[in-house]
C-alpha cells in the first residue's frame, strides 16, 4: 500500500464527509416552502366532528420531518393507551390540565409543560380539567395526519373495532389498554 501523507488523508476524509451531505448526481436540493396555518385553520382536513385536531404542519410541508397538531379536548376525554412503532410524540400544554401515563409513570401537566413520549413506549393522555383544554402535539417523523384522516372516515362509517385495529396497524400503532377516564 502506498504511503499517505497526513494532509492528503485529511483532505480525502474531508471531501468524503462533505460529499455525503450533497444530493446524489450533483442535483440541487429541493426548495423548501413556508407553511402557515392561521388560527383555527387546518392544513389537512379531517372529517369526523369528534376527531378534530387542527393540523398545522404536514409531512408534505416539512419534507417528512414533522407533523404538528393543535388539539382542543373536552373534559375527561382522551384516546386509548397505545404504542407507536414509527413516530415519537412531543406534547406541549397550552391551556388546562392533562394527565399522561408514559411507560407506566403518571404525570399531571399544566400550561407551559412539555412531555416527550418515545416510540415503542406505551402512553396515554386525557384532559383532567373540568373545561376544554388545549395542547400541541408534534409527531416525528411526519405523516401521522394520514392516520387521522383514515380513522375519522372509518368512525363516520361506524367501523367495527377490528377495522379500527387494522387502521392502527397500518400506521404502526396498537391499542394496549383502557382509557384513563371511563
Amino acid at each position: 500500500m502506498p504511503p499517505f501523507d497526513r494532509r492528503s488523508l485529511l483532505y480525502a476524509f474531508g471531501a468524503l464527509s462533505v460529499t455525503t451531505l450533497l444530493p446524489a448526481g450533483g442535483a440541487t436540493t429541493t426548495s423548501r416552502r413556508v407553511a402557515v396555518a392561521k388560527p383555527g385553520e387546518s392544513r389537512f382536513k379531517f372529517t369526523h366532528p369528534q376527531l378534530n385536531p387542527l393540523c398545522m404542519v404536514t409531512a408534505d410541508d416539512s419534507a417528512g420531518t414533522i407533523s404538528l397538531f393543535d388539539f382542543i379536548v373536552s373534559p375527561r376525554q382522551g384516546p386509548l393507551p397505545r404504542v407507536h412503532r414509527r413516530e415519537d410524540e412531543t406534547y406541549y400544554i397550552v391551556t388546562g390540565e392533562f394527565l399522561f401515563e408514559v411507560g407506566g409513570q403518571k404525570y399531571s401537566l399544566r400550561p407551559g409543560a412539555t412531555i416527550y413520549a418515545p416510540r415503542d413506549v406505551p402512553h396515554v393522555w386525557a384532559n383532567a380539567a373540568t373545561t376544554e383544554s388545549r395542547m400541541v402535539i408534534a409527531c416525528t417523523p411526519a405523516d401521522f395526519e394520514k392516520f387521522f384522516e383514515e380513522s375519522s372516515k372509518a368512525m363516520m362509517e361506524k367501523a367495527a373495532p377490528d377495522q379500527m385495529n387494522r387502521i392502527m396497524a397500518r400506521y404502526g400503532c396498537e391499542f394496549v389498554g383502557p382509557p384513563l377516564f371511563s
